[in-house]
């Protein structure tokens, strides 16, 4: 029983979950601080072409990576009885089904670079490539199970660390070997290096064994569960690159590099809140899955969060797309981008706010509806990429996306607001503020940006988006009580530990 005053279920897994996403965070810009740093480097020991053979050797692996676990993983964070038993079926489930794909891999090498390439010389080079880079699917699959117990207690802070130490160290390797002359194979061996070195890592910050126990029941309902999550992860595979493919088959690579472009910065912050927040929102649902109130509590609160930066974001990108591209990039071969830019900014803007969704139907028992809305999104894209690329370009290529979308949108909220019982209307009066305040403000900053277009584009831009900033603040400040709210709290807490800072300093004035 909860003794009074004490924080309930909710509002204890909200703070756990706070404290996973900042870990999330950290390790996300950490990883992408050594990632830049090592291809800073590497791009001036290597050569071109040895990137482009890692890159098609990787993009193999990632093909079969989805199905290497069996979604074993997700139903051993979504079980919630059996858990020690299950865990250890889960290890050498994981770790078996890596050996019939590395086997694969290694035995059909040159056939699955000649799909992703068709000149002979570089598939001769590349197959060695693969065979070496596709034994970190084995390494990495023994320490799976280990760092999912940890994401499923959501203990983050230690789930991180193999992350990191495997970052830092296959990049040393890297550096080192390819300043030694070793080309293309500084960069397998410092892949391989990495993980080897979290795989390693993860049992010294683990207390779970595996045994040798295998239980065919718990296999079964794993799988049972499993093979929706590893289906679904399959389909959105070919959705994300199905668009690709058309662009490069009908139109050729240039529109494909001038897609490629548009998409990536159009869709960076819903990209990374997705990676974020899917990470953690996942295994906090899930300890929570039996409690209506709780779960819809901590979806409606994160979903707010999640949109409270996100819908600004994607409607500045949006807004400002045509400023960003002639004043920073300026060449006539950008301006196809444009527009692009701006309705695949629909599409990342859907993706940013549905960020929780899929955690739901996993979380809810109800994995079988992502296959579902997959299969749908796959076959409107199908049906409709020829037409749309072949008539219409990269335009209506994006604009397709964005129409996807916005159906996949609108399914899932009906579909996770069934789930959690929780009226659509209720969702969208939370969206309401956040999105008539992002809009608002997007309006006046863009009125606001010709005033100051006399000044540098590294000014003036940054100008309208502290206008935008402002405007939106005050909006939201104005119209949403749980955003002045949030805004207290938040302020609070930096004041508190400002003070707190401040006395631990003057205290050690006094001692000195």
């Amino acid at each position: 029983m909860t003794q009074p005053g004490a924080p309930g279920p909710a509002t204890s897994l909200k703070r756990q979950a706070a404290a996973s996403v900042f870990w999330v965070g950290v390790a996300m810009v950490f990883a992408r601080a050594i990632g830049a740093l090592r291809k800073l480097i590497l791009a001036k020991l290597l050569l071109p072409g040895d990137f482009g053979l890692v890159a098609i050797a990787v993009l193999a692996i990632d093909a079969l990576q989805f199905l290497r676990e069996l979604g074993f993983g997700s139903a051993l964070i979504h079980r919630q009885k059996d858990v020690e038993e299950a865990s250890h079926t889960a290890f050498w489930v994981i770790l078996l089904s890596s050996l019939p794909l590395y086997a694969i891999a290694f035995l059909a090498a040159e056939p699955l670079m000649l799909v992703f390439n068709k000149e002979v010389e570089t598939v001769r080079q590349a197959v060695p490539v693969l065979r070496a880079l596709a034994l970190t699917m084995v390494i990495s699959s023994v320490g799976e199970v280990p760092v999912i117990l940890l994401a499923k207690d959501l203990n983050f802070r230690k789930r991180i660390i193999p992350q990191m130490w495997g970052a830092l160290a296959g990049g040393a390797l890297s550096i080192s070997l390819a300043l030694a002359g070793f080309g293309v194979w500084s960069m397998v061996s410092g892949y391989l290096f990495e993980s080897v070195v979290a795989a390693t890592v993860v049992w010294f910050i683990s207390p779970w064994r595996p045994r040798w126990r295998f239980n065919t029941r718990l296999a079964r309902e794993m799988f049972g569960y499993g093979k929706n999550i590893a289906a679904s992860r399959v389909l959105v595979f070919f959705i994300t690159n199905i668009d690709d493919a058309f662009v490069s088959k009908l139109l050729g690579l240039e529109p494909l590099g001038q897609y490629g472009f548009a998409y990536d910065l159009s869709n960076l912050p819903a990209t990374q809140i997705t990676r974020l927040v899917g990470q953690v929102m996942f295994p906090a649902f899930s300890k929570v899955q039996h409690d209506l109130q709780a779960l819809r509590e901590i979806y409606l609160k994160s979903t707010r969060y999640v949109s409270l930066v996100s819908v600004p974001v994607a409607l500045c990108i949006m807004a400002f797309a045509p400023e960003f591209i002639h004043g920073v990039y300026g060449e006539p071969w950008w301006e196809p981008t444009i527009l692009p830019i701006q309705l695949m900014g629909v599409y990342g803007l859907m993706r940013s706010i549905a960020a929780n969704m899929g955690s739901v139907f996993q979380a809810g028992g109800k994995p079988q509806w992502l296959v579902r809305i997959a299969l749908l999104r796959l076959g409107v894209m199908v049906a409709g990429l020829y037409p749309a690329t072949r008539y219409y370009g990269i335009v209506g290529v994006s604009a397709l996306s964005a129409v996807v979308s916005v159906l996949d949108f609108a399914l899932s909220m009906v579909l996770s607001n069934r789930i959690i019982g929780l009226a659509n209307a209720a969702f969208l009066r939370m969206l309401g503020p956040i999105l008539g305040s992002s809009l608002a403000a997007a309006a006046v900053a863009k009125l606001f940006h010709p005033l100051v277009t006399g000044l540098p584009i590294w000014i003036s831009l940054p100008l309208a988006g502290l206008v935008m900033a402002a405007v939106y603040g005050l909006l939201m400040w104005a119209l949403d009580a749980e955003a002045r709210g949030l805004a207290r709290a938040i302020w609070g807490q930096v004041s508190r530990r400002g003070r707190a800072l401040l006395a631990r300093r003057s205290a050690g004035e006094t001692k000195a």
